[in-house]
């Protein structure tokens, strides 16, 4: 499969221009935070969710949409950095209405999808034996994704899936398979390869790359969509 990812979206467009290009992939990957950034402009920013909501609904078996931090922020009012006391009431309705069309995890081939990565510490940690228990496991029990600490950063090896930062991650891998994930901005898309294991890392401060994963040969491509 060719599957596009678009990472943390935080307000910004440049997704749109998947819109046009949808025809080239097999997938469309959203790794989430819709919400929440340094300008925050209102409606602008709920009107952009919706317009992501509106493609995922023109393509629903195309387009994957992915919890992330940034939401649950709201949707289970944790209140991580930049939470929008004033706005919270209208995210928080936003995700109520739309929370069936977003899982925390996708797999597809030898590739997990995900807004921060999946530890094998944390699934033993919530007790989850297979993969394909998460996104239930969400939707009966969506406090085990909350934060859990102490480690204010997140470089915590019990964290989930919407939380946890890449050297966690790294060291509690889940054997035989590859990631990517967004989270954690750098100034360049990063991908690392440890244990014959790809991790791909694919935010950046200003939000703007496309990431392209073959799944058939693991080869991966950043498109700068600026």
């Amino acid at each position: 499969m060719k599957i596009a990812v678009i990472s943390d979206v935080h307000q910004t467009v440049f997704w749109r221009k998947l819109i046009d290009q949808k025809d080239e992939y097999d997938k469309i990957v959203f790794l989430g935070d819709e919400f929440d950034s340094w300008e925050n402009d209102w409606p602008h920013q709920m009107i952009n969710a919706e317009n992501i909501i509106s493609f995922k609904n023109n393509c629903p078996e195309k387009i994957d949409l992915c919890w992330s931090n940034h939401a649950i922020s709201y949707f289970l009012n944790e209140r991580c950095s930049g939470y929008q006391s004033t706005r919270a009431a209208d995210i928080k309705k936003f995700y109520n209405n739309y929370q069936d069309l977003y899982n925390p995890v996708y797999i597809y081939g030898n590739w997990i999808f995900s807004h921060a990565g999946l530890s094998i510490k944390w699934m033993r940690y919530c007790r989850i034996g297979e993969l394909s228990e998460i996104n239930y496991m969400f939707k009966k029990k969506p406090g085990l994704f909350r934060w859990i600490g102490p480690d204010s950063f997140g470089n915590n090896p019990n964290e989930g899936p919407l939380w946890i930062r890449p050297e966690s991650l790294i060291k509690n891998k889940v054997p035989k398979f590859n990631q990517i994930a967004g989270h954690t901005e750098n100034e360049e898309p990063l991908i690392i390869n440890r244990f014959n294991q790809l991790f791909v890392f694919c935010d950046t401060c200003e939000h703007n790359f496309l990431t392209v994963i073959n799944t058939e040969n693991d080869a991966v491509e950043f498109v700068n969509l600026k």
